[in-house]
């Protein structure tokens, strides 16, 4: 049978340790890095080392190689049905939940892991097909179990003795309650409130089960007595996906000439190996001496073996030294401020400047300027999971733990291409605007910091302020408006926010880019969106949309005094409005309102975008 999932999906939404819904009622859940490794290791032995070639799927990103600490990446496997090299690959997954029940007679059975056919009825003369139940257990520290049907049809208890299980699914309301577990033995509970918090607190507590480990996950369970939540196995919370990534920058420093740029570029690999033959590098002086922007004069010799040079000795580990984030964010700021014109990288950003126009002055008075991305590459990393909660409080590294029973030195990634624009907020325009900033958004941000420190203990405070929530919230309102004036798919679009409040690596900007698997990226209808003219309509248009909301007056009044969305950490953000797809927002559409670009309806001048009439 086949089962097929595409290889950008297998980070997210179908990560290791996730739930995959197949065709025919079959529910598996993809496997960790040691089965990853296992599959290789027989198809070696199955076709000899010659006919696997594991480095075809090795990818490189050198600072998320140092922040997250491994050697490097590997691609998902494709599947080639063909006599070729790494043909016959595939992603190991495991049936959960076991619990399945029977669609002819109603009885449930536990079926095995690692079951590779589908499972049918063993009951007399029955045959049924099996299919898994809708629920599952998950506990916060992302362990996964099945939901204790025996002992919550028994109240609490373990009955001795055999004892079957059916599953009855009412025709009444399709609610829990319509829903019934019965046991041989004559007990009989619906599962009206067990999808409630603390409803199996009574009966049971977290097992510690890794299920995606294999049957040693479940055999070796890991020490965990955090209270267990019933889920539906389909539902959002049951998997949250930590993707770490980061945007291919050239090697070559932000000041380079762009003629030394192509030439390395061009000769990257070359350049290495010959450094590499003497050590008073003649033969790479020979070798540049002959580049074709040397002979015509364009550049001198001289200058182009220092610049060589130079990029030699970066590749050293130094400039590349990642300890959080916040240095790929603050790496990443530069060059995009900087711009880099090169048709010969995977990085081509183009400064656009305002002009002193009507327009360009409208423009000015809120932005620096804004940078046209031709080309992009960037490389996503599945680094972990969470579960109920996008963020459980655990480091990166504990989520990474969760992923083998071994020590491991990759992590899945993806490198996907395409193209964006880039919007710098002027700074004294933002510090003019915290002055003067409504109270509510600080309650907001008061509030997210609050909500952490009641969950996780030892959570320790971001940097935000109200800018990042104009930011954020600008973010999205110009992702709907781009779905709208360009086609693109809701879920094509991505932000990427650069913020830091610390004066030493003060950020205000926001990316907005489009991803694709393809090479060329896309057809550079984002980047013409950045053009002056046409960003000129946009921000009118974004202004407009903040203004006013479908659900208004409700949502503007709600969300600024109370607070709305998850946890109420939004303030005037509605679906109808400012809330875009998960897969577009780096915050789980949270801390976003659209107060802090318009104003209020008493107070219109209290948003970042005044004078806009």
């Amino acid at each position: 049978m086949n089962r097929n999932i595409r290889l950008g999906q297998l980070l997210s939404p179908f990560g290791i340790g996730q739930l995959v819904n197949f065709p025919h009622d079959e529910t598996l859940m993809i496997c960790g890095l040691d089965s990853w490794e296992g599959v290789l290791d027989q198809r070696i032995q199955n076709v000899g080392p010659e006919n696997v070639d594991i480095t075809e799927f090795e990818i490189h990103e050198p600072r998320l190689e140092r922040l997250l600490n491994v050697d490097h990446f590997k691609k998902p496997f494709p599947f080639r049905d063909s006599n070729r090299i790494n043909s016959k690959l595939t992603i190991p997954a495991v049936r959960f939940p076991q619990w399945h029940y029977c669609i002819r007679c109603n009885v449930m059975r536990k079926v095995e892991l690692t079951r590779q056919e589908n499972p049918r009825c063993s009951e007399d003369n029955c045959n049924g097909r099996l299919i898994p139940v809708r629920f599952v257990a998950v506990c916060p520290q992302g362990h996964i179990q099945d939901v204790p049907f025996m002992e919550w049809v028994h109240q609490g208890e373990r009955p001795q003795g055999n004892h079957l299980l059916s599953f009855k699914a009412g025709k009444g309301s399709g609610d829990l309650s319509s829903i019934a577990i019965e046991c041989s033995c004559g007990e009989r509970r619906t599962l009206g409130g067990i999808m409630n918090d603390g409803a199996l607190d009574n009966i049971t507590t977290c097992e510690g089960h890794r299920p995606w480990i294999g049957p040693v996950g479940i055999s070796q369970p890991q020490n965990c007595e955090n209270s267990l939540r019933v889920l539906i196995r389909g539902g959002s919370n049951v998997h949250y996906a930590a993707i770490r990534s980061a945007l291919y920058l050239p090697n070559t420093g932000v000041t380079t000439p762009e003629v030394i740029v192509r030439i390395i570029e061009r000769n990257e690999a070359l350049i290495k190996q010959l450094s590499e033959v003497d050590n008073d590098l003649r033969s790479l002086r020979i070798f540049l001496q002959n580049q074709p922007e040397v002979t015509s004069g364009i550049i001198e010799l001289e200058d182009l073996i220092q610049h060589v040079t130079e990029y030699l000795d970066s590749a050293d580990d130094d400039e590349l030294e990642v300890t959080s984030e916040l240095d790929i964010r603050t790496q990443e700021y530069d060059y995009l401020n900087s711009g880099r014109d090169s048709e010969n990288s995977a990085f081509k950003a183009v400064v656009n400047q305002f002009t002193d126009t009507e327009m360009g002055k409208f423009l000015s008075q809120f932005f620096e300027h804004i940078v046209l991305i031709e080309k992009l590459r960037e490389t996503r990393v599945f680094a972990g999971f969470s579960r109920i909660n996008s963020e459980d409080g655990r480091s990166i590294f504990d989520k990474m733990s969760d992923l083998s029973t071994n020590d491991i030195n990759w992590l899945p990634a993806h490198v996907v291409y395409g193209e964006g624009i880039f919007i710098k907020f002027r700074d004294d325009k933002i510090d003019e605007w915290l002055n003067r900033a409504p109270n509510g958004i600080n309650e907001l941000i008061t509030r997210y910091h609050r909500e952490r420190l009641r969950r996780w203990d030892g959570y320790e405070e971001r940097d935000l302020s109200p800018a990042f929530v104009l930011i954020h919230t600008f973010a999205h309102l110009l992702i709907n408006r781009l779905c709208f004036n360009c086609g693109y798919g809701s879920s094509s679009l991505r932000e990427r926010i650069y913020f830091s409040s610390d004066e030493q690596t003060r950020m205000n900007g926001v990316l907005i880019y489009t991803s694709s698997g393809d090479s060329e990226g896309s057809m550079g209808g984002l980047v013409r969106q950045g053009r002056e003219s046409n960003f000129y309509d946009l921000l009118k248009e974004i202004i407009e949309d903040a203004r006013w909301c479908s659900a208004d007056p409700v949502c503007m009044d709600v969300g600024t005094s109370n607070g709305q969305g998850p946890d109420s950490l939004n303030g005037a953000a509605c679906h109808n409005c400012a809330i875009v797809p998960e897969t577009s927002c780096e915050e789980f559409n949270r801390l976003l309102d659209r107060s802090s670009l318009v104003g209020t309806y008493n107070d219109p001048d209290r948003g970042f975008f005044i004078n806009t009439v």
